[in-house]
């Protein structure tokens, strides 16, 4: 939390969506499926995993040497080996912030490896390299704390 004059704002980091993509050699998009509404338990211990390493990092102030919070979004691809070993991680949306950007692939690298990728996942959504692709939404936001928390 960081307070300075009386206003204080509690950082509250959020992993919001990830998305599973495969594509077919025709097709212009690659399907995906929406991690936070998959039924499928292993997106969501992937999310739980990645999650446990994820931190929301201090942007220094130069004037006030305290650390600044600030709102951002940060999307990120990987791809997950069969054996649940992690191929790679690149940033496609950075968040503007390098901290925020370096902050998420930390958090992937991290985390892996994971669990294997169950056969059913793989024949739906790998692509022919047989990697598992997911992209994964890293949301940074600050709320303000409400006055009579202060």
């Amino acid at each position: 939390m960081l307070c300075a004059t009386r206003r204080c704002w509690l950082p509250i980091v959020t992993l919001l969506a990830a998305a599973a993509c495969a594509s077919m050699p025709s097709e212009p998009l690659p399907p995906s499926l929406d991690i936070s509404a998959s039924a499928h338990p292993y997106f969501e211990t992937v999310r739980r995993q990645i999650r446990q390493y994820w931190t929301y990092p201090c942007v220094k102030n130069a004037a006030t040497g305290g650390c600044d919070y600030l709102s951002a979004t940060v999307r990120v691809q990987l791809a997950l080996r069969p054996d649940g070993g992690l191929a790679y991680v690149d940033v496609t949306i950075s968040s503007g912030s390098a901290i925020y950007d370096e902050s998420a692939l930390a958090a992937v690298r991290r985390a892996a490896p994971f669990p294997p990728v169950p056969a059913d996942v793989l024949a739906q959504w790998r692509k022919r390299d047989g990697n598992l692709p997911l992209n994964m939404n890293f949301n940074y936001v600050v709320e303000r704390r409400p006055e009579h928390l202060k």
